[in-house]
């Protein structure tokens, strides 16, 4: 089973120098690009699924895999979890079209 989130262990400090600090922020940064690639990346073929859904006749969302992944990320990450899936559940969706009343 893949690695989940500990939440009663501290990470050991870094050596107490500038240069640690800033490599640590370089890796976060990076890391950082590589979770909104990734992000973006899910969300394209999350809209792209529930768009061949549609075309299919069928409802847009399974609330049943919403669902799963829902319990994923909680199981992973804890209660926050949640918060994140919805979020990128959120942006999955394709964007509705426009009505009357929006310009």
């Amino acid at each position: 089973m893949p690695q989940s989130v500990p939440h009663g262990d501290l990470p050991r400090p870094l050596r107490p120098t500038a240069g640690a600090a800033d490599e640590a922020a370089e890796k976060l940064s990076a890391l950082d690009e590589q979770l909104i690639a990734q992000l973006v990346r899910r969300i394209r073929l999350g809209r792209g699924h529930q768009l061949s859904r549609r075309a299919a006749g069928l409802p847009t969302t399974s609330l049943a895999q919403e669902n799963a992944m829902l319990r994923q990320y909680v199981a992973r990450l804890g209660d926050p979890g949640a918060g994140i899936a919805l979020a990128i559940l959120e942006l999955s969706r394709p964007p509705s079209a426009p009505t009357a009343e929006q310009p």
